[in-house]
């Protein structure tokens, strides 16, 4: 029997205030029925609602007994080793796995009883900090954008009347199978 050290597993747990990842879909400003942001100056503009929060979040449910949001903060704890998603490494089986059991057998189980035992991968923790986040997307007309993060929490990214984008991508026509796509540019949006 080991004995568990409370000091350390205390020093490890997280003690602020951000428990998840937050996305546009959770901001006050997002209409989750046009799709638009209240705070971009261009309607037209379409949001993803699953992209990562801009430095103007505003939660649409908020605690009344919770500290303000600091945007800062939030990145930090995202950056943490507290705050780490993970993947499955499918290249590796570490073992068998059925309803409510794994073993650790490399997998032989799932290879002889292959409609009982499922295999089990190796999980890996995604390097998911400032420097690693995913893109934005935001949408106008028949054309998908997708913008660098670090423009995109700034609201940068649509400025003089144009958005400045990372890859664009279109269909030629409805019908068409082949995507268009252009690198590194600006769209003026009229």
């Amino acid at each position: 029997m080991t004995a568990i050290d409370s000091d350390l597993m205390q020093s490890l747990e997280y003690d602020g205030q951000y428990a998840r990842r937050y996305t546009c879909a959770d901001c006050r400003h997002f209409n989750r029925e046009s799709k638009t942001c209240a705070m971009l100056a261009n309607p037209a503009i379409k949001i993803n609602g699953a992209n990562n929060i801009c430095r103007l979040f505003d939660a649409r449910i908020k605690n009344p007994s919770a500290p303000p949001f600091n945007f800062d903060d939030y990145l930090e704890f995202l950056g943490s080793d507290y705050y780490r998603p993970y993947g499955i490494n499918r290249d590796k089986i570490i073992g068998s796995a059925k309803l409510c059991e794994v073993v650790a057998d490399g997998g032989k189980l799932a290879q002889k009883f292959p409609k009982i035992y499922s295999p089990f991968y190796e999980t890996v923790d995604k390097p998911y900090c400032r420097a690693n986040f995913p893109r934005c997307y935001v949408y106008y007309d028949k054309y998908t954008f997708e913008i660098d993060y670090r423009l995109y929490r700034e609201l940068e990214f649509y400025r003089n009347g144009a958005i400045y984008y990372v890859e664009k991508r279109w269909l030629e026509t409805e019908r068409a199978r082949k995507v268009k796509r252009e690198f590194n540019g600006m769209e003026a949006v009229g």
